[in-house]
């Protein structure tokens, strides 16, 4: 038995955490709620945070970041391949604000152009960890917290819906799985090519 780390020698394209809090009023409607942040630690654009942010009720569909170089590279590299399409979205400057522990009750915080959210997760069951391939040339590491109890409150009020299962999550961890999950330490790596 190894007594020692395997190293990789991959290329590291991301590492940060990634924050999802998807609702729904009807588990087979589009979402009523849907927020996709993407806190990145490091990556060729830099640092920052970026959210997807999309509540119907509200009119509101719109990118919001702390880094505008960040914003674009994960608008294109990231959300342009989400489920939940938004191509048209401006991209805004914001601020951005954690609140609460990932034991239990996390939050995010963020302002933009006179309008406040909180997104929120509680957190009841020990998360999921996971390492190795996802897909042909790219490996994770992740360790993701699933939730069916979330919420997104927009100037002070509380969206409805909650959270639904999702399918996506079969192909790497082998059953559905909710629509509100954050993952901590993700790391995106691109596997180095066979030896010539």
């Amino acid at each position: 038995m190894s007594t020692k780390p395997e190293l990789n020698p991959g290329k590291l394209v991301w590492a940060g955490e990634h924050w999802i809090n998807g609702i729904s009023i009807d588990e087979d409607a589009e979402p009523s709620g849907w927020f996709s942040q993407y806190s990145i630690r490091y990556s060729e654009a830099g640092e920052g945070n970026v959210l997807q942010l999309v509540i119907p009720e509200k009119d509101i569909c719109c990118i919001c970041t702390d880094n505008l170089g960040v914003g674009e590279w994960v608008s294109d590299g990231f959300f342009a391949k989400s489920s939940v399409q938004t191509p048209d979205a401006p991209l805004v400057k914001a601020t951005f604000r954690r609140e609460g522990s990932a034991h239990s009750n996390p939050s995010w915080v963020v302002d933009w152009d006179g309008h406040h959210v909180v997104a929120r997760w509680n957190i009841t069951k020990p998360p999921v960890i996971a390492y190795g391939p996802f897909k042909e040339g790219i490996e994770f590491f992740t360790i993701l917290f699933f939730t069916m109890d979330s919420s997104i409150e927009v100037d002070g009020k509380q969206i409805k819906g909650k959270p639904y299962l999702r399918d996506i999550w079969k192909p790497s961890i082998g059953e559905m799985r909710s629509s509100s999950v954050f993952a901590l330490s993700e790391s995106m790596i691109e596997t180095a090519g066979p030896a010539a």
